[in-house]
Formats: C-alpha cells, structure tokens, sequence
C-alpha cells in the first residue's frame, strides 16, 4: 500500500536568498519539510522583489537562509511577479 507524504514541518518567516553571480534578495517564506517514501525533502513559496528573484529563478542553484540562520539548497520552480515556488536540491536536516 502507497503511503502518503508525511509533512514534518512547516516553517515560515523572512530571510534571504542568493545564488552565485546574483545579488541578494529579502524574502518571505514558507517552507513545508515532507518525507517522502524514506526521503525527506522541503518545497515551498517566497516572496520578494521581482526585479531581484528574476536573475535567480533563471539559475539552476541558489540558497535559502531562514531566519534562524540554518540554509537550505534550492531551486525555483516558477515566478509570477513577486512570488516563486521553489524545491530542495540538497539534502533537507533540521530546519527549525
């Protein structure tokens, strides 16, 4: 029998993100950490200036550092204006 994905946690809160070659961006966000199957992965959404996230969704790799200073690789799936959806490349600990 399929399992459903177990949420882990949900974090939300401000922070930055950045990736190599890009300045850095003041974010809003929301981070849902799942395991899936043994797997533990992080999907979510940001929000901040368009004008700064723009150059990032177009790289493959950036960073995500939430408030509490832990970071979480990333890679932003969508864009619309000030919002982005994203998904973990790395590999998701603690977050909290």
């Amino acid at each position: 029998m399929h399992e459903p994905n177990e949420v882990l946690q949900t974090l939300t809160g401000r922070g930055t993100l950045s990736a190599e070659g890009c300045g850095t961006v003041r974010v809003r966000y929301r981070v849902i950490v799942e395991r899936r199957a043994s797997v533990v992965t992080a999907h979510g959404s940001l929000h901040g200036s368009h004008a700064g996230l723009r150059p990032i969704w177009l790289i493959p790799d950036s960073t995500l550092r939430l408030k509490t200073g832990r970071t979480l690789a990333i890679s932003l799936t969508d864009l619309v204006g000030d919002a982005a959806e994203f998904e973990s490349t790395g590999a998701v600990g603690t977050l909290a």
